[in-house]
């Protein structure tokens, strides 16, 4: 009962906080849109947090963490294609290469977990191994090579 209220304040909060952004006319950028709807998915608002998500976008179409967030955010709402869709536009767009493993990433994970596609999340891994080891992440690396040796032990 007392998870209960604790959400339902920090909705409530969370609402003010939009609200008060809107009414002082500060406008709402990308950036606290994908703050809000990050806030909102880790308390178990997709469907929400992923309208909030689809908000930073319209503002920003190149702004590439609300790729992210969407594609998390309809994944846990079991919308794999759509997740996986969206995952893929996030890293057609994604020219700094910053996110382009977590996008990849996650569409292995959707496809070796939810849709039993081994040959989806094996390429992916690969293309997330390529990024993490382009950009240096050692523990990247590692933990692709991991999920890849998990998949596929003959790789």
């Amino acid at each position: 009962m007392k998870k209960i209220y604790f959400v339902v304040i920090l909705f409530l909060f969370l609402v003010g906080v939009v609200v008060f952004k809107v009414k002082t006319n500060d406008v709402m950028g990308p950036d606290d849109y994908v703050l809000l709807g990050n806030q909102m998915g880790m308390n178990g608002n997709h469907i929400e947090a992923s309208e909030v998500f689809k908000s930073a976008m319209n503002i920003d179409p190149y702004y590439i963490p609300a790729y992210l967030g969407l594609g998390i955010a309809y994944g846990n709402l079991g919308r794999n294609n759509e997740a996986i869709a969206v995952f893929k536009e996030g890293i057609k767009l994604d020219k700094l290469y910053k996110f382009v493993p977590q996008m990849a990433m996650s569409i292995a994970t959707i496809a070796y977990d939810k849709m039993n596609d081994n040959e989806m999340a094996i390429k992916y891994i690969k293309k997330a191994l390529q990024s993490y080891t382009d950009q240096g992440n050692h523990a990247g690396v590692a933990m692709a090579a991991r999920k890849l040796k998990q998949i596929s032990p003959e790789s």
